[in-house]
């Protein structure tokens, strides 16, 4: 059992390294130098499901695509210092018990190791409740050396009432960060905390829920083993705005895993207490925002449907927040001055102003401040009747596909949501015919969709007949109920809060939320085969340096891999964000272009003028 719980404050390590040069760094480095520079702030951007309104037809229901892209990596001087507070609540006894024991000391030493900034805490909180607090903070080389020797004392933590040692135990971590000295501005800093447990119960939740809502952090929980309420992390985690993850026993080895695909967002954070804003036109435009799709995060709209705003919190590097915004767009008269000309356009009519606010981490390093806020600004035509008999028609008739994907989306959110506080939430056994319940759902949400153009729900498909599969073995009695019912709430609340979470081991995510930064955290995690001791100012060889678990693959991952779909399609790997992939491309050949014209000896042509002109 651990007898006292410690606060640590890390400072930057320094390393020796003599084992192979990690080739994916410089391939993700040559990957997104060209788009590093207009990628170092947020960046807003709006798709509105069609280009065009004709100016006399109204849309009670215009959808428009949102997202909030984060920078794909934060510079050191520019990220925001974090302060975690990691709950143990792990080894129940028994020869099980101490193998999770060992395989998360593994991992609460790989987090000591990846929180390496300098302004980064660290507390390590027990489960009994009478753990004293050393306050203060110890010096960087002590701090490190007693956290990981507190780790190897760890002990089984024997058997508490009705789980109740997670409750106090998160209680306690989070009156530590609560309790931070004044001089730490909270607006400047990152807090979050990581429950780590095998036996928590409605008891820990129920607790839980009694703690002021007020300035409360996002708790990240993660369930081991079959033992714990996947309904009691989940709602602490939905509570806090944190995340679900677990692993079951057949994954024990990948606890650590597990740990990185949460730690390689709290690692890189680029901006706190940030907020979407969403305003109509003001005037006579007659637009109203009637809702906003946005899973976990609260979006409360004005009574007036002028302006609505979604609470998003923290914003991890290379993250996306995609959100579908619902107008009720109003018809116009034909003599209208609603419409203006902007950019070259005619007759078009502003419908939303998007902004992000938030805290950012200054370039020289100092407390976060309000950065000046990226915004969006959509219009969309409204064509008058004459204009579009004279283009013979010619309006865009399509959606816009990635709009529409967006939209099915959040509709297989909310349908596995509505089934799991119908079917799974209250159950306690799962059967045959609940499966089928589920399995029917999507049957008639794929056929409701089938003449949607553009739509791709084969990802979702994939998950969705994942979720019966586990259903039916949990029936047949093949698979544990808990594990069928983790792994629904699980992806329930890696879809709710748009982040990764581990669904039973770490190689289960949502790909639609993998970043670079989590993929190549956890090819570091994957890679450790042994705790070598912390390696300080180069005071060790390199083979005794802990370099383990800063090592990557020697190969990146391949660009292209099968879809899954059982066909000859292809989707781009998660490891790479799409974005910036195709664009480092464009920019690639053009210089292979370029350099091609110039050892040639050729002349490029001006394509305006039709002149020869020196190659670049």
């Amino acid at each position: 059992m651990i007898t006292n719980t410690r606060l640590f404050h890390a400072k930057k390590m320094h390393t020796t390294s003599g084992v192979a040069a990690p080739m994916i760094w410089l391939v993700f480095t040559l990957l997104l130098a060209s788009v590093a520079a207009a990628a170092e702030t947020v960046k807003v951007i709006t798709t509105p499901v069609f280009a065009q309104i004709p100016r006399l037809q109204a849309s009670k229901d215009f959808q428009v695509l949102v997202r909030v892209e984060a920078p794909p990596a934060a510079q050191q001087q520019r990220r925001v210092p974090i302060d975690l507070a990691v709950v143990l609540d792990v080894g129940g006894g028994g020869a099980t018990g101490t193998a999770r024991l060992d395989a998360v000391k593994k991992a609460v030493k790989f987090i000591v190791r990846q929180i390496i900034h300098d302004d980064d805490r660290l507390a390590v909180v027990g489960p009994s409740s009478n753990s004293p607090l050393v306050t203060g903070f110890l010096s960087t080389l002590e701090a490190r050396r007693n956290a990981e020797k507190s780790v190897d004392e760890l002990e089984p933590r024997g058997e508490f009432t009705s789980g109740a040692g997670a409750g106090a135990a998160l209680e306690e971590a989070i009156k530590i960060l609560r309790e931070l000295p004044a001089t730490a501005s909270r607006s400047s800093r990152a807090r979050f905390v990581i429950l780590v447990t095998d036996t928590a119960t409605t008891e820990a939740s129920s607790r839980f829920s009694k703690l002021p809502r007020e300035d409360l952090p996002p708790v990240h929980t993660l369930g081991l083993g079959a033992a714990y309420d996947p309904r009691a992390l989940l709602y602490i985690a939905r509570k806090s705005q944190g995340t679900y993850s677990f692993v079951d026993d057949e994954n024990t080895d990948g606890i650590t895993g597990a740990i990185a695909v949460c730690v390689s967002g709290l690692k890189d954070v680029v901006a706190v207490g940030t907020r979407v804003r969403f305003e109509a036109p003001v005037g006579t435009s007659g637009v109203t925002i009637e809702r906003i799709d946005s899973g976990g995060y609260v979006s409360p709209i004005t009574g007036d449907k002028a302006s609505g705003e979604v609470s998003v919190g923290v914003l991890y590097a290379g993250e996306v927040k995609s959100f579908i915004v619902h107008l009720s767009v109003p018809a116009l008269s034909s003599t209208s001055t609603t419409t203006s000309t902007v950019d070259g356009g005619c007759d078009k009519q502003q419908l939303l102003t998007v902004s992000f606010v938030g805290h950012y981490t200054t370039s020289e390093g100092d407390a976060a401040a309000p950065a000046p806020s990226p915004q969006a600004i959509l219009y969309v035509q409204r064509p008058p009747p004459e204009a579009i008999d004279v283009a013979g028609g010619a309006l865009q008739r399509v959606p816009v596909p990635v709009v529409m994907n967006h939209i099915a989306r959040f509709g297989v959110l909310e349908m596995v949501t509505t089934f799991v506080n119908e079917d799974i939430w209250q159950l306690s056994s799962i059967t045959v015919e609940v499966a089928t319940k589920l399995r029917n759902q999507w049957e008639q949400f794929v056929q409701a969709r089938q003449f949607w153009s553009g739509l791709d729900l084969g990802v979702l498909e994939v998950e969705v007949n994942r979720m019966v599969t586990f259903l039916e073995a949990a029936a047949a009695g093949t698979r544990s109920g808990s594990s069928a019912t983790a792994y629904m709430l699980s992806w329930l609340s890696s879809y709710q809060m748009q982040q990764p979470t581990a669904m039973g081991s770490p190689g289960s995510v949502a790909a639609a939320f993998v970043t670079v930064n989590m993929q190549l955290t956890l090819q570091q995690a994957t890679i450790i085969t042994t705790a070598a001791p912390l390696c300080i100012d180069g005071g060790c060889p390199a083979c005794e340096c802990g370099c383990d678990d800063r090592c990557v693959q020697p190969l990146p991952p391949p660009v292209l891999v099968p879809s899954g779909r059982g066909d000859d399609t292809y989707r781009v790997h998660p490891a790479y964000p799409q974005r910036e992939l195709f664009n480092a491309i464009n920019q690639a050949m053009k210089h292979m272009y370029l350099a091609l014209v110039q050892a040639s000896n050729l002349t490029r042509c001006d394509a305006a003028a039709g002149l020869k002109v020196l190659p670049a």
